[in-house]
This record gives C-alpha cells, sequence and structure tokens, in this order.
C-alpha cells in the first residue's frame, strides 16, 4: 500500500504546501477542516487514513480548528508509532503523548529557522495590519514594540526603515542592550506608562500580560495596539475597550498575508527533519 502524507488545511498555507509536496513526488491526501461544520466528519476521515499514513502534518497551531480533546485522543490512539507528525505549537500534554509513544514529531514554530524565515513575513503582515487601522503615518510616528525575539526584532527594524520613532519594551537587561545595539531606545516594562504618553501605535509580540491597564491610559485616544501574541495576547482589550482605543488580536499573519512564501518555509523545514530523521533511523539499523 502507497505511503501517504495527510496534511490538514487550516489556512492557505496549506492549499500551497499541498501543491508544493505534490510537485515534489508526495502522495497527499488533504482534509479541509476550515469549515466548523464538516470538522467531525473530516476528523472521522482521519482516523481511518491514518493507517496509511508516512507523515501526518497537522496546522499552526495544531489546535486550531479542532478540540484538544480530539487531538489528543487520535495522537494517542490512532497514529501509528512510525508516523512522523508535524505542526505549530503542539501543547507540552499532545508533546508527552508523542515522547511516551516513541512519534518523531516536529514543531515548527520551535525550528529556529522557521522562526527567522517567519518573523520576516510576521514583520511585513504586521506592518500591513498597522497601515490599515491607524490614522497616522509610520513615518515620523512613535511607536512601542514590547518584546524583542525574532518577531519583534524584526517589526521594530521594519518600523525603524519606515521612519518610526521605534521604543523597545523588553523585560532582559541583556535583552535591551541588544536593541539599543540595533539602534532603538528600549527600556524594562516598568517605564512602559511613560512611554505610551504620544505612543500613536503599539506592537505587542509577548504572550503575557505586558500591555496593562496603567500603559493603556497613557495612549492618545485615537492609538492603534496590535498584538500578536499567542492567544489570548498580552493585552488588556477589556480596558482598551473602555479607553476607546483600537486593540485587535491579530494571529496566523504569515498565513494571511505571505501563504505561498511561508508554505515554501514550512517545506523546507520537511525536508530538512525528514531527511535528518533518515540519517537517524539508517544509523540505528
Amino acid at each position: 500500500m502507497e505511503k501517504q502524507t495527510i496534511l490538514l488545511i487550516s489556512d492557505m498555507r496549506q492549499v500551497y504546501l499541498a501543491e508544493i509536496l505534490t510537485k515534489r513526488g508526495l502522495s497527499i491526501r488533504c482534509l479541509d477542516i476550515r469549515n466548523p461544520d464538516t470538522i467531525k466528519e473530516q476528523m472521522q476521515k482521519l482516523k481511518s487514513f491514518l493507517s496509511e499514513a508516512e507523515l501526518l502534518i497537522l496546522p499552526i497551531p495544531v489546535t486550531k480548528g479542532i478540540e484538544k480533546k480530539d487531538l489528543n485522543e487520535i495522537l494517542n490512539k490512532d497514529v501509528k508509532n512510525d508516523t512522523i507528525v508535524m505542526g505549530g505549537c503542539f501543547l507540552p500534554e499532545q508533546k508527552s503523548i508523542l515522547e511516551k509513544r516513541g512519534i518523531h514529531y516536529l514543531d515548527f514554530m520551535e525550528d529556529a529557522t522557521v522562526t527567522e524565515e517567519n518573523a520576516v513575513a510576521t514583520a511585513e503582515g504586521a506592518i500591513a495590519e498597522l497601515i490599515m487601522h491607524s490614522p497616522y503615518n509610520i513615518e515620523g510616528a512613535k511607536v512601542i514594540v514590547t518584546g524583542y525575539g525574532c518577531c519583534g526584532k524584526a517589526i521594530a527594524k521594519k518600523l525603524l526603515s519606515l521612519g518610526a520613532r521605534v521604543t523597545v519594551l523588553a523585560r532582559r537587561s541583556e535583552v535591551r542592550k541588544a536593541a539599543k545595539q540595533d539602534g532603538f531606545y528600549a527600556v524594562d516594562f516598568a517605564f512602559g506608562p511613560e512611554e505610551a504618553m504620544g505612543a500613536v501605535m503599539l506592537v505587542n509580540t509577548v504572550p503575557a500580560s505586558v500591555v496593562t491597564k496603567l500603559m493603556i491610559r497613557e495612549l492618545p485616544r485615537d492609538a492603534y495596539i496590535l498584538d500578536i501574541a499567542s492567544a489570548p495576547g498580552g493585552t488588556d482589550f477589556a480596558c482598551a475597550k473602555e479607553s476607546g482605543i483600537a486593540a485587535d488580536l491579530v494571529l496566523g499573519i504569515p498565513g494571511r498575508f505571505s501563504p505561498k512564501a511561508s508554505a515554501y518555509i514550512l517545506a523546507r523545514a520537511i525536508e530538512r527533519f525528514t531527511l535528518r530523521e533518515g540519517k537517524e533511523m539508517e544509523g540505528h539499523c
């Protein structure tokens, strides 16, 4: 029986990924989970197909559109031990299931190369969101970027290149030092309320409660907050609404703004991982 790659489609990234992998000679079976009304039906199909699966590619995040309980059951009972599982943002309990069963898996969002390449797409998409929702030009605007990881750094650099006056908020002194070396004004979150005064845009990349009431209440009423951190984000959205400040949690930016480029990033990660796994398996023969 021909080995197959099962691909769950949750956005356009997977549509393009299916096309790329098919051109590379893989036998792809797609299950579209974008329609909430047909997800249960698709999950039943998935269970029936898993006996033939050499590779299972889950969404980013893996629970996008899928009930956590259902996914955990599939990983625990239906996935074969020799199937390679891939996806984005596996929960600790899902990693535990896979590791206990000895199933090889890749979390795309923990792959250093994917994270770095994805940050570029995220930064460009974040800029697009700011342009669409802020009443101000980026050039000359005071903008706060919270966090200076891969995404925070990429966003801050693109904003700076467009002429924004960027302030980076970061907790760790070594991170602030790195931001300063890159040409940014960088301070601790304790100075967040002070820095919020006059900032017409704020981009949060930290998956923790860092954009607080104290900071929001110092923002101008026509400021715009873009939160791209993992749900539920790091912004006090209730306070923002109460203050009349527009604030959005926008997830999966690469899948929205550059799905084909993002699909190629995933395809390269799949190739790297399967080649590495193949070499490791050969070494154990």
